[in-house]
């Protein structure tokens, strides 16, 4: 496992950030965004008959739109969960810890984590 989950986020972040200037000139507002990382196994399908379309299904997505959630709340841009967060520690990446929380249809709490 390598961290391309952790660079992706901030590679769009500063691609966001150079273009601030364009943004704020032609929409009046910069647009930012926050997210929550999490790993586990999603199970993907096809549906429909004349137009093809992919879904995927399964609780790591509902495990990582809770934790995106709560970026705001405790004001952070990125979330990682435990279950990802020590893989990525294995690899050199630094993470301090933001709590044990309860998430939303979920009966074990998550150790939640925002990288250094």
């Amino acid at each position: 496992m390598n961290e391309n989950c952790i660079r992706c986020f901030y590679s769009m972040k500063k691609s966001l950030q150079k273009k601030s200037e364009y943004f704020e000139k032609t929409y009046g507002m910069i647009p930012s965004f926050r997210a929550g990382l999490h790993m586990g196994i999603v199970t993907t399908g096809e549906i429909g008959a004349l137009k093809k379309e992919i879904f995927f299904t399964g609780d790591v997505l509902n495990v990582t739109a809770r934790i995106q959630k709560l970026c705001k709340q405790f004001h952070q841009e990125l979330i990682v969960s435990e279950q990802l967060a020590k893989p990525l520690g294995k690899k050199g990446v630094d993470f301090a810890t933001l709590g044990t929380m309860e998430l939303e249809g979920r009966k074990k709490p998550v150790k939640l984590f925002v990288p250094k």
